[in-house]
Order: structure tokens, then C-alpha cells, then sequence
């Protein structure tokens, strides 16, 4: 399983002050290829690898390596996939676009190439090589397979449990050498062709690049294979077969020709619409309650009229739902009077050990600070209490079985429901608004110096060192420090151990920047040359949120985030804003290091409240037993405790800090 620490969460731990716990990668090798049996696999060290894929092929691949215990796997990449998608205890980290991020910031130094399509496996391989000329493309060669002496595998090759490859056979790089497949000796497999389960070669067979021979189907000796050509399920090759053309049956006969490129392996689609997704205009009513989806222009019609931030709006829903989900604002009342509330409706899907859910959905808050904001109905505790009601009774329509959310420590909108609808008596429902501890934010109002004196005295000691040695704080409006930004931001979760979660894709950033238009800059420290640390700011309606910050690995011990904040609050105050929200301590505490850090620039702590209610106790208990038993499955494992929904609970190894998979953000 992957082991990584506890959560860092979206402001990365910062730096000097908070000491991370030694890299335990282990240093075991893993097969680069070329291979031969007689080498001794310890030879190609390689401890951190990222699979690219996550279809059933990739399942495979996965438990090879986990098998072979001669790697770490750190995460899956997929151009369909969300990030954040758990695929057998480990996280999708993004797409293959954000490799070269990934591999600059250090998070791994390998990939393996898990597609089994051969031709499509062939353009990933070439765009990689592309975008990441220095990466090294690793083999995996499941311990149950039987290699003969003098054999030779090329890189990125797999091949499974059951597999025989005999004397002097030679396979190219990139092949696929399924379950129970042989390849008998003096054979050879050209480079991105592939065996299915149970196929047979006789002695002495040449099957060319890029050709598949299906299940079952058997080859005769000396026989050749042409390139771009499919041996058809259960087939018997009995004489040679040209280049790009089907052939099928006992014997095999050519039936058409193909192209270079054509499929060969039909899949289903698993597309699934959600119940009340019917296009971007599409607002469904409810009684006297409306769901406006993302792309109706009602949901900003409702904000504008009341306070909020930007994490409430309907781009920044849209840009969070990478990781998986349909974002929705539900609206009680009128334009006049009403409840409004943003937030992600998620299918729970098939669990990791088969079993189905049906139509079970659980809703979920973006990260950030959003939750629930009102107009005109304040004071009014019985349109509260109907309004809570309304929306639960809605959640509950969609088989919905448990809500999360976060509210605002500046809005402080948790109040509402706590003093009156959080508690109404809804048959059924637990659960409330629950306190998280505490946030640090800078009030504005204040002057330059008034603001410099209620640092800590040796923050400000810090901030004349750095400043000295020359290190200059500079926004970046236009993020054209964009790319070192997501580098140090991948090595600073790295550094912090932190869940698969939280390395959101290169194009996520690229999105955001989109979305976020004017209320989106970089703040980037200069040092000799380089960029050292850098933060994002969100600046929107007084209110500016350091969204993330991170730092060159070389410099943690100086600590040049303390430069990025203080800019920061200058920045933001020069442009009138209210507040410089710094976000609280990790898992929402106020009793760790990273909370002491940003209590060091201000004694203004608001607090932090999530939201958290199960409307379905017999099928969370039930997916909540699924998840424990596949924790204990893993060993010595246990579920995150604090964690909510524990159906979605990260694993944590008792007595140490270690955490795997997190299909969600929540504290």
C-alpha cells in the first residue's frame, strides 16, 4: 500500500518550523529492462514509480509490482479518470500531462505504462518520451511466472502470473504477456505486441510489432506474425501471416485487413447520467426549492445578492469537480428571501472489493471555505428550520446518505444552522455543525506598522534575516511563474507526506487560473536567480484566501513562506481588502505546527466549523463495514478515526503517521 504521512491539506505545511518525518522509501530495484534471467533484479533501483492507467489492465499491472515488492507506487495517472480517484488503495494523481511536474518535483522517477491497447499504449509511450525525455519506463514480472536462462525483456514490458517463457526467447519493450500465456524458446515478441491469457507459441515464432494474438489461440512452430496483425480468440496459426490483417479460426484464415490504429478490443461504455442532470439550463423545482446546475446563470444571480466568497461560485464548483461529482446550488425561497446552498452530489459507485452501491450518492463541499448563505432570512428561525428541511428531504430523493460541508470562518455562516436548523428534528437525522478548531486571518484595518508590531517577535526577526540576504516578494498577477509554482507545489506535498489527493493535476491549476480571471495572483520569492517559494492568492469581496503555498526543498530551513505571507497582507491591504485569511493547522487543528506558523503573523483566530450529517444509517453502517474489512484486508491497516464519512476514510498504520488512500479531502 502507499504510504504516505498525515494530511498536509491545501496549504502546505510551512517550513522551518515544522520538522517532516524522513523519506521511507525503500530503495529496492525494480526490473528496467532490458532483462535477462540471469541478471540479479536488485541491480535497477528504483523505488517510486507512477502507473499510467486505470482499467482493469492497470488493476493487473498494480498488483504485480505489489507482488514483486521491488517498488513504491505513488500514484496512477489517466486522461479519463479524475484526479482523486481511488483505484486499489492508491490515488490519481492527475493526467499523463502533469508527468513532467510530477517527475521535477521528485514525486517519482519511473513509470509504467499499464494501457493494454498496443497501439494506443504506443502514443502514450511516445508522448511521455516527449514531455519527459529522462524518465526510465520500468517492466513488471509477476513472481509466478516461470523465466528461463537467457531470456531478454525490454522495458515496460509486463508479464503476468502463470506466464512460461522458455530458453532464449526474446521480447521487446512494451509487450504484454498475459495470464497463462507461453512463448516457447527461440521465440521473439517485436516491440508492443502482446499474448492474452492462454495463448501458445511454438518454438521458433516471430509475431510482430504492434500484434495481438487473442485468447486461447495457438501458434504454430517457426511460424511468423506481421506486423499490426490480430490472431482472433481460439485460432490455430498454422503458416505465416502477413502485415495488417485480421485472421480467425482453425485454421486461421485472413478476413479483412486493418489499419494501424484500428481496435481490436471492444469495451463498454460505463458512462452514467445523474437523475436530475438535464443539460447546463436546466434548473429542477422542487415545491418551493430549485437545483440550479453549474452552468445556469441563476446561481450568480442568487450570490450577488448576499455576501460570499469565491469558493461559493459556480466556476470555482465547476473547477473542483476534476476529481468526480455534479455541482449543484440548491435555493429555497425567493429571490427575495432565501436559503441557498453549493455543493457537490457524488455517486459512491462500485467499492474496491466488487461490491455494488446502486444509486447510492453522498454530497460533498469543495475545498475551500463555501457552505450555506442566506438573504433576508436571518432572523427568521422558522424559514431556517423549513429551508433545512426542504433541502434534506431533496438530498434524500437522490439517495443521498451522508452530507459534508465546510463553512466560512469569515462569514461564519455554521451559525445559522447550529442556533436553528441544524438541529430541527428530521426523523432519521444525525448529526450537525461540528467545531474544527480555529483559522488565522490578518485584519486589514489596521496600519503597516500596527500589523508588523502583532507579529511574533521572532517572525519579524525572521523576515529582516531573509530580507538581507536579498530575497525579493513580488505578485505575480499574469502567473507567468505558473510552472515553478506547480513544481514546488508537488515537492512541498511530497516533502509533507501528503495524500494522493492533494497533487491536483497541471491542468487543474491551468483551469483555476481560468476561472479565478482577476481574482486570481501568484506571490513568488526570488533568491539568486530562482524562484523559492510562492503562494496563491484569491482575492474576492475583501476577503483574500493564501489558497496554497509552497517552498523549494533547498530552502525549508529559511523558511522564505514567511516572505510570501507578509507580502501578501501588504498586497492585499494596498488594495483594500478586509482580511488576509491564512487557513488553520492541518486536519483543521489548532494544536499543531503548521496552526502555530500562521499564528505567528496574527492573534485574530476565527473559528472553524464543518458540517457533517448522516441521513441513512443502515447504508452508511454498511459501507462503513465494507471499508473496515478492506482495511484489515490490507494487514494491519485501520481507518483514519476522524474521518468523515468513514466510508471514504483514508487507511492509517497504528503507532505511526502513515496514511494511504484518500478518496476525499475531509478532516
Amino acid at each position: 500500500m502507499p504510504k504516505s504521512g498525515e494530511q498536509a491539506g491545501r496549504l502546505a505545511v510551512e517550513e522551518a518550523d515544522i520538522q517532516s518525518a524522513p523519506d521511507s522509501s525503500s530503495n529496492d530495484g525494480l526490473i528496467a529492462g532490458p532483462f535477462t534471467g540471469d541478471q540479479a533484479l536488485d541491480n535497477f533501483a528504483l523505488p517510486r514509480i507512477i502507473v499510467i492507467g486505470c482499467s482493469g489492465h492497470a488493476r493487473v499491472v498494480v498488483d504485480i509490482l505489489e507482488e514483486e515488492k521491488r517498488c513504491r507506487i505513488v500514484g496512477l495517472v489517466d486522461t479519463y479518470k479524475p484526479s482523486g480517484t481511488e483505484v486499489l488503495g492508491y490515488q490519481v494523481l492527475g493526467s499523463d500531462e502533469d508527468l513532467p511536474a510530477l517527475v521535477a518535483a521528485g514525486i517519482c522517477n519511473g513509470v509504467i505504462v499499464a494501457i493494454g491497447d498496443n497501439w494506443v499504449r504506443s502514443r502514450v509511450v511516445e508522448k511521455i518520451r516527449e514531455r519527459v525525455p529522462q524518465i526510465r519506463f520500468v517492466s513488471a514480472i509477476h513472481p509466478a511466472a516461470r523465466i528461463a536462462r537467457n531470456v531478454s525483456i525490454g522495458a515496460g514490458t509486463v508479464v503476468m502470473a502463470g506466464t512460461i517463457v522458455n530458453t532464449h526467447a526474446r521480447i521487446g519493450e512494451f509487450c504484454i504477456l498475459n495470464t497463462g500465456c507461453s512463448l516457447d524458446h527461440d521465440s521473439v515478441m517485436k516491440h508492443f505486441s502482446s499474448l492474452a491469457p492462454r495463448a501458445v507459441t511454438g518454438g521458433g515464432v516471430k509475431i510482430g510489432a504492434f500484434s495481438a494474438i487473442a485468447i486461447g489461440a495457438t501458434i504454430s512452430h517457426e511460424v511468423q506474425i506481421g506486423d499490426h496483425t490480430i490472431v482472433g480468440a481460439g485460432a490455430t496459426v498454422l503458416k505465416d501471416l502477413p502485415d495488417q490483417v485480421v485472421a480467425y479460426g482453425t485454421p486461421a484464415r485472413v478476413i479483412r485487413e486493418r489499419s494501424p490504429g484500428d481496435p481490436y478490443l471492444g469495451e463498454q461504455s460505463n458512462k452514467r447520467t445523474s437523475r436530475h442532470a438535464q443539460g447546463p439550463a436546466f434548473v429542477r423545482s422542487l415545491k418551493s426549492l430549485k437545483l440550479i446546475p453549474a452552468g445556469n446563470d441563476q446561481w450568480n444571480l442568487y450570490l450577488s445578492r448576499t455576501p460570499h466568497d469565491f469558493f461559493h461560485t459556480a466556476p470555482y464548483h465547476e473547477i473542483e469537480t476534476h476529481k468526480s461529482g455534479e455541482p449543484w446550488l440548491a435555493v429555497y425561497g425567493t429571490s427575495d428571501k432565501f436559503l441557498a446552498w453549493p455543493y457537490i452530489l457524488q455517486e459512491i459507485g462500485e467499492l474496491e472489493d466488487g461490491t455494488a452501491t446502486g444509486k447510492l450518492r453522498d454530497v460533498t463541499s469543495v475545498y475551500g471555505y463555501a457552505g450555506p448563505i442566506m438573504f433576508g432570512c436571518a432572523d427568521d428561525h422558522d424559514f431556517i428550520a423549513a429551508a433545512w428541511s426542504a433541502v434534506v428531504d431533496t438530498w434524500r430523493s437522490e439517495s443521498v446518505i451522508s452530507v459534508f460541508t465546510r463553512f466560512h470562518p469569515v462569514l461564519a455562516n455554521h451559525r445559522w444552522l447550529a442556533e436553528y436548523g441544524g438541529r430541527t428534528e428530521i426523523p432519521g437525522l444525525s448529526g450537525g455543525p461540528c467545531s474544527q478548531g480555529k483559522t488565522v486571518a490578518i485584519n486589514l484595518s489596521a496600519s503597516q506598522d500596527e500589523i508588523a508590531c502583532a507579529y511574533k517577535r521572532q517572525l519579524r526577526q525572521a523576515l529582516r534575516r531573509l530580507m538581507g540576504m536579498g530575497m525579493l516578494t513580488t505578485p505575480d498577477p499574469e502567473w507567468v511563474h505558473l510552472d515553478s509554482f506547480v513544481r514546488l507545489y508537488y515537492s512541498t506535498m511530497k516533502r509533507n507526506k501528503a495524500t494522493g489527493f492533494y497533487f491536483f493535476p497541471g491542468q487543474y491549476f491551468r483551469k483555476l487560473k481560468e476561472a479565478l480571471g482577476p481574482y486570481g495572483s501568484l506571490m513568488v520569492t526570488h533568491y539568486s536567480g530562482e524562484i523559492i517559494a510562492a503562494g496563491l492568492l484569491i482575492e474576492y469581496q475583501g476577503i483574500v484566501n493564501v489558497h496554497l503555498l509552497a517552498t523549494d526543498d533547498r530552502f525549508v530551513a529559511l523558511s522564505p513562506g514567511k516572505l510570501v505571507i507578509h507580502a501578501a497582507q501588504s498586497w492585499a491591504q494596498a488594495r483594500g481588502n478586509r482580511f488576509l485569511h491564512l487557513g488553520g493547522g492541518r486536519g483543521s487543528r489548532d494544536d499543531d505546527p503548521l496552526f502555530r506558523f500562521k499564528a505567528q503573523f496574527s492573534a485574530t483566530h476565527l473559528p472553524f466549523y464543518t458540517g457533517r450529517w448522516i441521513l441513512d444509517a443502515a447504508a452508511c453502517e454498511f459501507l462503513c463495514a465494507r471499508r473496515r474489512k478492506q482495511a484489515e484486508l490490507q494487514g494491519q491497516w485501520q481507518l483514519a478515526p476522524a474521518f468523515f464519512p468513514s466510508y471514504r476514510a483514508p487507511f492509517i498504520n497504528p503507532g505511526s503517521t502513515e496514511v494511504t488512500a484518500l478518496s476525499s479531502p475531509q478532516p
